[in-house]
């Protein structure tokens, strides 16, 4: 059996020997499972409930961003700067979009793949601006929301530059692939 299918069936049965193997050594070390499941579903709960408002908040400002013609705007002043530099203009949009929405960078990806195809120079772009960044705004409303923590200082500053950082990263390994 090559290491290849080794991995395969591993990744088979391990969430099958996580959800029961965690329980049992848990359960073992004279833990009460039960109720320690149960106060960890409550806790998740009051969590869910205290982000509930910081991700209304981002939703409606996305789709304000989105629906005021802001983010084709955005994105026109950036290919004008981007474009010189061989970034294709059709994938700006994502590039403006995806440190504010996951959803909505998704949404592009998809229309990008759809318009190009996935095994397309375009595709592959995409599919790697997609993976390189994380949704910085989102992360520190979130985050930070659920934390309770209201000065972020340079939090959303660092995250703006990891995202630069990733978006370059990928624009170069785009580049070295295509050629």
């Amino acid at each position: 059996m090559s290491f290849l299918m080794f991995l395969a069936k591993m990744g088979v049965y391990s969430f099958p020997i996580i959800l029961i193997g965690v329980p049992l050594y848990a359960h073992l070390k004279g833990v009460p499972v039960y109720e320690t499941f149960i106060k960890g579903a409550e806790e998740g709960l009051r969590v869910a409930l205290d982000t509930l408002p910081y991700l209304v908040a981002i939703f409606v400002g996305i789709s304000c961003f989105r629906g005021s013609g802001a983010l084709e705007l955005v994105s026109k002043a950036f290919g004008f700067l981007l474009k010189p530099l061989g970034l294709p203009v059709d994938v700006i949009p994502l590039v403006v979009i995806r440190p504010i929405s996951g959803s909505g960078a998704l949404a592009l990806t998809g229309d990008i793949l759809r318009t190009y195809g996935p095994d397309s120079s375009m595709g592959l772009l995409a599919s790697i601006l997609q993976g390189a960044t994380d949704t910085s705004f989102f992360v520190v409303t979130v985050y930070f929301g659920a934390a309770g923590i209201k000065k972020t200082r340079h939090a959303l500053g660092a995250c703006l530059f990891g995202d630069l950082c990733g978006f370059i990263t990928a624009f170069l390994i785009w580049r070295a692939m295509v050629r």
